[in-house]
């Protein structure tokens, strides 16, 4: 480090500017592009990835007065950031290739996720060495300028300044290669969410996630009485749903054992990205684990179309998917989520299997066609675009045929073993009424009754008849046609009198 500093102090080139953006993407970033911090935070983070980064630290406690981005990417010096960040409208990420020297699919597309940053912080400082080269760049951008009148911002061919900058190259060790991205002057709410610090009596019990192992979590998110991420706090919900987003690994046992041969491909493909992202030292991986019923079932879809193609899988068991963040399908393009799960399933038909649809849970990862259907805020897609078209048309019919699986694997296998159990429940009964009330009179008949309603060997007709409801009239028939048989009209008038008001009773 000290020989670190020595280099940074020769041969300093100080530079300033401003950071304009295109017309056409103001009104998005001045409406808010960015739902929530964690969308922020995963778009610097997705910028990591595209810098072929392995591994990625990101600091937020204990109170996220200033939040740091750390990487061990390929890194950037002076030309690189003017080329990508001095103008925001386009994205020169995929010019040369749109794979990095890894060959990773790159994600970034339109050069705009590191703006996303001022929507939580007013300052952004990089501090960033490319590999191979001796350039130490370290950058200040202030997003002050985001707040003023957009009349002041304004500059020529209706581009509009969003921040100024003034950076700094000096001189490094040439093996080096990293970025670090410090976000300082913490805007409030921003802070008070990243922190999990609220002044509100109605957040106190909320779960908690941090400091936590990879397999600490994993074991929390699989407890049964989790119903929503609403139920942690504001700190881990952000690190759920960056987890949801950026490219890193399943947990080792997100989906029952007995299902995961059949995605062992889609675990092998997430992991072979090679993409770890640590926040406050803890490993965030895909938040989708799921609470392991013993009855379910695995879909595969695969789709190749016109104008996109697709391929993924569905998971349903025999009840609603808890959390109910997970219900419905993820699309991923780019290994990238586009949003959150869609519990609609690309707006498919609620009359079809209402129930089962909340039992099914998904991901689909789209070829780059979709990518043209993608809104600028990367969580929607354009409802009218031929790939966004074809690709519904498809998962609807897929999603029909899964319902009508799940019916019969699933619902009615469960529908049988709740059968068999009021079947046993009622055999029980019926040889307690044998034991305790017609043995006193007639040994006998309480031996005949026990021995017809507990002979194994005949239990599935058993099961039929036991469970049969009869109504009124056919009760009647029944016991009109038996009594005939072995009484006398004297003693049978008597016997349906008696009969009938017990019945109105």
């Amino acid at each position: 480090m000290a020989d670190q500093k020595q280099l940074q102090g020769e041969n300093q080139n100080e530079f300033t500017g401003e950071i304009v953006v295109a017309s056409r993407i103001v009104d998005y970033l001045s409406s808010g592009l960015y739902k929530s911090p964690a969308a922020c935070l995963k778009e610097l983070i997705n910028n990591s990835y595209d810098a072929d980064a392995t591994e990625v630290n990101v600091f937020v406690k204990p109170d996220a007065d200033r939040i740091i981005i750390e990487d061990n990417g390929c890194g950037m010096d002076r030309a690189d950031f003017e080329k990508h960040f001095k103008r925001i409208s386009e994205s020169y990420k995929r010019q040369e290739s749109d794979e990095t020297e890894s060959g990773r699919p790159k994600i970034g597309k339109i050069g705009i996720g590191f703006i996303a940053a001022n929507e939580i912080c007013d300052v952004m400082e990089i501090r960033s060495t490319k590999k191979g080269s001796t350039e130490l760049l370290e950058v200040s951008i202030r997003f002050d300028l985001m707040r003023k009148d957009i009349e002041e911002r304004r500059r020529n061919q209706g581009e509009v300044a969003k921040g100024d900058y003034q950076g700094t190259v000096s001189k490094t060790d040439q093996e080096s290669h990293f970025t670090q991205i410090f976000l300082t002057n913490i805007r409030g709410e921003a802070q008070v969410i990243l922190a999990g610090v609220a002044d509100n009596e109605f957040v106190s019990g909320k779960k908690a996630l941090y400091g936590l192992s990879a397999e600490s979590t994993a074991k929390i998110l699989t407890e049964k009485d989790i119903k929503t991420w609403n139920e942690f706090d504001a700190y881990s919900k952000n690190i759920l749903e960056i987890g949801l987003n950026v490219p890193v690994q399943y947990y080792k046992e997100w989906i029952p054992e007995n299902l995961r041969p059949k995605v062992r491909d889609v675990v092998k493909e997430a992991s072979s990205l090679n993409f770890r992202v640590h926040i406050d030292g803890s490993e965030i991986r895909k938040p989708i684990v799921y609470n392991h019923s013993t009855n379910n079932l695995i879909s595969r879809f695969n789709f190749k179309g016109e104008h996109v193609s697709a391929r993924g899988y569905f998971y349903a068991q025999d009840s609603a998917i808890k959390p109910q963040e997970l219900q419905g399908v993820l699309i991923r393009i780019r290994n990238a989520a586009v949003g959150e799960y869609d519990s609609s399933f690309l707006n498919f038909t609620s009359s079809i299997g209402p129930l089962f649809q909340s039992w099914i849970s998904g991901e689909i990862m789209a070829d780059d066609r979709l990518e043209e259907a993608m809104n600028i805020d990367r969580r929607t897609l354009r409802i009218s675009h031929p790939a966004y078209v074809e690709l519904q048309k498809a998962l609807h019919n897929h999603i029909a045929n899964l319902i009508k699986q799940v019916r019969s694997e699933i619902y009615g296998t469960r529908n049988q073993e709740r059968n068999v159990g009021k079947a046993k429940d009622v055999a029980r009964k019926i040889i307690e009424v044998a034991e305790k009330e017609v043995a006193s009179i007639s040994p006998k008949a309480a031996n005949n009754m026990k021995n017809a309603w507990s002979d194994t060997t005949r239990w599935k007709t058993n099961q039929k008849s036991i469970l049969r409801k009869f109504t009124v009239d056919q009760l009647y028939r029944i016991v009109v046609e038996i009594a005939e048989e072995i009484l006398e009209p004297e003693q049978l008038d008597k016997f349906l009198s008696r009969l009938t008001d017990r019945i109105k009773k």
